[in-house]
């Protein structure tokens, strides 16, 4: 008896640490594997996504982070960490591109910008304010072109307007090839 109640504790001891070990390699895994893939170049370096369809230029300091097994998507991080920059590979010209931004982010009937950058691309790009900070949403491409790419700059613990110009610095340098 006592050696059948001492094999059913040491089991569910054991259940127990199996338990405990697999919920620590869940909680510690996921952000491991994305530090794996992040990179801080120190001078300004071209950066691509999606086989090379998409290429900017992550500023010097910057945090740059690939998920894992995906190459449509990366993300810039502000040395500060307050400020993140998503880059999207997008199907379409930055008109689609953009509509689909702003639907997903539920920013429908904010007032568009359309500019054309020093790389000689295009983009429309819209400020939405909320309560940690804001963001700012754009597509760059070609009105027509295959793909384009989605941006969203996102501001957490300040103010969007205290980052306007670091996210134009990065906005202007993404080229989309037609």
């Amino acid at each position: 008896m006592k050696s059948e109640t001492a094999l059913v504790l040491a089991s569910v001891g054991a259940l127990g640490a199996a338990a405990g070990i697999g919920l620590a390699a869940a909680v510690a895994i996921p952000p491991s594997l994305a530090n794996l893939s992040a990179t801080v170049y120190q001078t300004p370096t071209e950066v691509t996504i999606a086989d090379a369809s998409v290429m900017l230029t992550a500023p010097a300091g910057w945090v740059v982070r690939r998920p894992p097994f995906d190459g449509d998507d990366l993300t810039l991080t502000s040395p500060d960490g307050r400020l993140e920059i998503a880059v999207t590979e997008l199907s379409g010209g930055f008109d689609t591109a953009y509509a689909e931004l702003v639907r997903a982010s539920g920013a429908q009937g904010a007032a568009a910008v359309t500019e054309t950058l020093s790389s000689g691309s295009r983009t429309r790009h819209t400020e939405v304010s909320d309560d940690d900070g804001g963001a700012v949403l754009a597509a760059v491409g070609d009105e027509r072109g295959p793909v384009s790419a989605g941006i969203v700059a996102r501001v957490t613990d300040g103010s969007i307007g205290d980052y306007r110009y670091a996210i134009a610095e990065v906005l202007d340098t993404v080229r989309v090839p037609s």
